[in-house]
């Protein structure tokens, strides 16, 4: 292989508005994968690295390769997964706690702790119980400023569901039925779903990496509009519609919210659908939920509207602080481990790793 292969990046979980919140079990299947590897260890010990390594080698070789980030520290890394070899390696510590389910026939653990002086951190000890529970605590709060935004979130959105006139909001979906799935040939097998984040709430703000997922080839259908449920609806009743007519479906969840979808892919078909305003210029077409809104039912409640809005924004953003926060304990809790570790060893097993990785790879 001469090219580069492809990098696709998304989130596995996400900071929401209720607690962390994890689609690992779609990372990828126990029936899909040849391996699994879990990666037990502290904070600092190495797996991100560890998994970036592995990740740009095998691009560079040309294969393609997922990097699902993590939502506590969008530049570290959550898992890795190597398509063709069919290969998967996850950080398995908290808060995404993954064990084996079939140990040895899929999955196996990789323990970092046998890179690590246990000698060491006797000293460290006290200082490391105690920043953790900071982090937890940050973490925490963070998550209460987040239902709150949700709960203004919600308040948009009851608004705007008492302002819509149901036959305009159903001619818009029936419609998109009938242009894309109404006539569409049923693929003759049972269409797979798979659940991810195409953004999350970090210490860095609201992160995505959309451009990694909507390709330029891809017809892509933009949605917009205040009737955000309403655009959740039809994602999800188009997914489904895919999904009976046999055609596996990417569903990316909202990160304040999972309950609500803003991205649908369907790779076969080379069709998204979402509401990332970074693809409104790439848009195939663009669907306005406004149209489905009667103005006169709006009118007395815009200014209630904006003020919500404007305390959803406020609470995020101290939500985004808190988050940043821990991030900032938890540097200062891998400090206590990074002196410990013997990372020519992390390097040494890497280059022995990649080659059995390789293997999998004609298999």
């Amino acid at each position: 292989m001469a090219k580069h292969g492809n990098i696709k990046e998304v989130f596995p979980g996400g900071n929401t508005y209720k607690g962390f919140h994890s689609f690992y079990d779609y990372i990828i299947s126990q029936e899909e994968a040849r391996r699994i590897f879990c990666i037990k260890g502290g904070p600092g010990v190495g797996k991100s690295s560890f998994m970036k390594a592995i990740a740009k080698e095998f691009v560079e070789l040309g294969y393609d390769v997922e990097l699902h980030h993590c939502s506590s520290d969008n530049n570290s890394l959550d898992g890795v997964v190597i398509k063709q070899a069919k290969v998967a390696l996850l950080d398995g510590t908290a808060p995404h706690v993954v064990d084996p389910k079939n140990p040895g026939a899929v999955d196996e653990i990789l323990n970092f702790g046998d890179f690590w002086n246990e000698e060491g951190f006797a000293v460290e000890r006290d200082t490391i119980l105690s920043l953790n529970k900071e982090v937890k605590g940050l973490f925490n709060s963070s998550y209460h400023y987040l239902l709150s935004a949700k709960e203004m979130q919600d308040d948009i959105e009851i608004a705007a569901e008492e302002a819509v006139d149901k036959v305009k909001f159903n001619k818009i979906l029936l419609g998109l039925k009938a242009e894309l799935t109404d006539n569409l040939e049923a693929a003759g097998e049972a269409g797979k779903e798979r659940h991810l984040f195409d953004s999350a709430i970090t210490p860095d703000g609201q992160m995505d990496y959309i451009d990694t997922l909507i390709k330029d080839s891809d017809k892509c259908y933009f949605f917009e509009g205040l009737h955000t449920k309403g655009i959740s609806e039809i994602l999800n009743t188009l997914a489904k519609e895919y999904l009976l007519k046999g055609y596996d479906v990417e569903i990316y969840h909202q990160p304040l919210n999972p309950d609500r979808i803003q991205t649908v892919l369907v790779e076969e078909l080379g069709l998204a659908f979402t509401v990332n305003c970074k693809m409104e210029k790439k848009a195939y077409k663009i669907v306005d939920l406004d149209e489905a809104i009667i103005p006169e039912k709006l009118e007395g409640k815009k200014d209630l509207i904006t003020k919500d809005s404007e305390m959803k924004n406020l609470l995020l953003q101290e939500a985004y602080k808190r988050v940043y926060m821990a991030k900032k304990k938890h540097d200062d809790m891998e400090k206590s481990y990074v002196p410990n570790m013997d990372f020519a060893a992390v390097t040494e097993f890497r280059k022995k790793f990649i080659e059995r990785i390789k293997k999998y790879l004609n298999k």
